[in-house]
């Protein structure tokens, strides 16, 4: 009489685990990619965010503020009250929290033409922030009572600006400005 088992064999097992595990090496770094893009993807919808503020403040005072929480874009923020409730502010992406008016740092600008500079190693390239910050920058020109320009700079992974490639694979500063 034979004795039929119905399983599978230890090396049937190990060539499975060996298939899965392989698989899974290849899967794993590509979904932390993912990640990262989707971070990166939800900054720039912040930064989107903050320029039709910024712009909703100029098209009702008729300037730009020189400093963002001090001069009052915050009220313009969805939920906000003009000067007396500020609204609700952008979620950092990196770390889930609402954004403090204090993290939108001020910068000011020499040169109008800094404004449009978005080069790697140009002065719209901050390194040293925080992680998911926004960088607020105004241009006044000399006389002027007002800032005319701004500019926003989104901080990303390392403390490093946020960048967007073009055809040749160059990296661009990502910027939005007047």
């Amino acid at each position: 009489m034979r004795n039929h088992s119905r399983g599978f064999t230890l090396i049937e097992l190990l060539v499975v685990i060996l298939i899965l595990g392989i698989m899974m090496s290849m899967t794993i770094p590509r979904v932390a990619g993912v990640r990262q893009q989707a971070r990166e993807a939800a900054m720039k919808m912040n930064l989107h965010n903050v320029q039709v503020v910024i712009e909703q403040f100029h098209a009702e005072q008729g300037h730009y503020a020189e400093d963002f929480y001090e001069d009052g874009y915050g009220y313009c923020f969805p939920g906000g009250v003009f000067d007396q409730q500020m609204g609700t502010l952008p979620t950092n992406p990196w770390t889930g929290r609402q954004m403090d008016p204090d993290e939108f740092n001020p910068e000011d600008y020499e040169k109008e033409a800094d404004l449009s500079d978005n080069t790697e190693g140009g002065p719209n390239d901050q390194y040293d922030y925080q992680t998911g910050e926004i960088v607020y920058g105004v241009w006044t020109p000399d006389g002027a009572d007002y800032p005319a320009g701004y500019g926003l700079v989104g901080i990303g992974r390392g403390g490093v600006s946020i960048r967007s490639f073009n055809q040749d694979d160059e990296a661009i500063i990502f910027l939005l400005h007047s």
